[in-house]
């Protein structure tokens, strides 16, 4: 995860969303092991508590969102 960067504010997600960026979705564990469960793709939907990406709704509160810092700078 070190190569990418965490999307935490309505702001970061909306700018992801805007220029498409391939966007991947972490959850923890029960022993607070981060785990990727979605590869990446593109935000379809933001919401205050969810956010939509390759048809499937992610919770906010329980996941993070991550772009690779190449995506970024290119």
């Amino acid at each position: 995860m070190s190569d990418t960067r965490a999307l935490y504010s309505d702001t970061e997600l909306f700018a992801a969303s805007l220029f498409q960026l391939k966007v991947s979705v972490w959850e923890r564990t029960a022993d607070d092991i981060p785990v990727r469960v979605e590869d990446g793709g593109t935000i379809e939907r933001i919401t205050p508590i969810s956010v939509k990406i390759n048809g499937t709704n992610y919770v906010r509160s329980d996941c993070e969102f991550r772009v690779s810092m190449s995506d970024i700078r290119s």
